[in-house]
């Protein structure tokens, strides 16, 4: 398989530390709120990714962080009077909970942020005794002057690199926090430095060299975590042992936009999982997002969404009789699979599997998918698409149209072939 990796900026072969094994690692969310449309198109991406490295044989373990404690959590659960610990769990099981109805399961693991302080507070302190990091009043520092490798990810000038966090007792405007002394309510925990909590890079990073060791094979997240975030990932884990790349592919989604600008939620332009599953099942998200590359970007519209959904039905609707294997499609869909994951053309392989009807290619490329390709429709609405079938080859339009309309109305996407 070939895979682009932001850090070489080419697209390159896929070759793993162990020629059977892959390590992934994902930056999970930050559960304060309710995941949104642009968390599903990350998420569905690399659950793609596992399935069909699996599919291929290999074995693979997908892991992927929680963010349990954070400012926004903190801020959030003194907004809304309740614990931290009791906001982080409620937005964890909402966030799992709207990764099943994705049909996302290709996650081995789920690793909290607040299960590892220990691992955190010994990576620090390993930082701190090689002489990269230094304590203040206020926390504890990464200096961005000991490590030599600032920007390769990113590519950024030094000069345009800038810091949104102020702290006069920082060396450099750009060292970024890896403890923060402080009283913080329930997330408090005592260190070396004093009593505290972690930065937000730290997590990653000790929760990645627990499981994978310094040096592992991919590194996903969407686009716009290459600053600061995954570049703080690289000066930390690299500054431990000097072991480098901490990661050979760094894989990052495109943006996900509504009318230009990137969905977010500090934004405010969000719209969450749970309301677009109210409209479209997962089968139809699912095909959204892939119709477009993972790395390109991605627009946001009912139309868009209604019209995968039109291609999907499309596609059920010619799949009927099984004949057989086309071998041609079948090498289309997985050439495009190891095309650096291109599944608008896989999409498009799926199509001619269809229209040749090859229905076990369809199950099996569907389960990688993760959509259903030989849904069947239930009786009423096989009855209804029959009659308005008839009522169109008899060019009785209106009433065919009436019909169209009120399935419409009533949340169901209907495609008519041509006549």
């Amino acid at each position: 398989m070939d895979l682009y990796s932001t850090l070489s900026g080419t697209v390159e072969p896929l070759v793993t530390r162990h020629p059977d094994r892959v390590s992934l690692f994902v930056c999970g969310p930050t559960v304060y709120d309710y995941p949104h449309l642009g968390h599903a198109r990350t998420y569905v991406v690399f659950d793609v990714l596992a399935k069909y490295i699996r599919w291929t044989g290999k074995e693979i373990f997908y892991l992927q962080n929680i963010t349990d404690v954070d400012d926004k959590i903190i801020n959030r659960a003194h907004e809304e009077g309740v614990s931290q610990s009791m906001l982080a769990r409620k937005f964890e099981a909402e966030y799992i909970r709207d990764m099943r109805s994705l049909g996302i399961d290709a996650v081995n693991y789920y690793a909290r942020a607040t299960t590892h302080i220990p691992e955190i507070i010994n990576q620090v302190d390993r930082l701190v005794a090689r002489g990269v990091a230094y304590v203040t009043g206020s926390g504890v520092y990464f200096n961005v002057d000991m490590f030599g490798g600032n920007g390769e990810l990113s590519g950024q000038d030094a000069t345009k690199r800038v810091s949104l966090v102020t702290d006069t007792s920082k060396h450099h405007p750009l060292d970024f926090a890896l403890w923060k002394l402080g009283e913080f309510g329930e997330y408090t925990w005592d260190s070396p430095w004093g009593r505290g909590r972690p930065g937000w890079h730290i997590e990653d990073t000790a929760i990645s060299e627990k499981y994978f060791g310094q040096q592992y094979d991919i590194h996903g997240g969407g686009l716009d975590l290459i600053f600061p975030h995954h570049e703080a990932e690289i000066a930390q884990m690299e500054s431990l042992e000097g072991k480098h790349p901490m990661v050979r592919y760094w894989v990052h989604t495109g943006f996900l936009t509504v009318k230009g600008e990137k969905m977010s939620k500090s934004l405010g332009n969000f719209i969450t999982i749970r309301d677009v599953l109210r409209t479209w099942n997962k089968d139809v998200l699912r095909y959204f997002i892939l119709l477009s590359h993972y790395r390109s970007p991605l627009e946001a519209t009912k139309e868009g969404i209604a019209n995968a959904g039109r291609a999907l039905d499309h596609i059920r609707a010619v799949a009927k009789k099984d004949t057989g294997e086309n071998q041609n499609a079948r090498k289309a869909f997985t050439d495009a699979m190891e095309s650096d994951l291109n599944t608008p053309m896989a999409l498009a392989a799926i199509q001619a599997l269809a229209a040749s009807g090859d229905l076990s290619a369809l199950k099996e490329f569907g389960e990688v998918l993760g959509i259903n390709f030989l849904h069947e429709t239930s009786a009423t609405l096989s009855v209804l698409q029959d009659i308005r079938a008839e009522l169109r080859a008899k060019k009785q339009f209106d009433v065919a149209d009436m019909i169209r309309k009120r399935m419409i109305a009533a949340g169901i996407t209907v495609t008519d072939l041509p006549l």
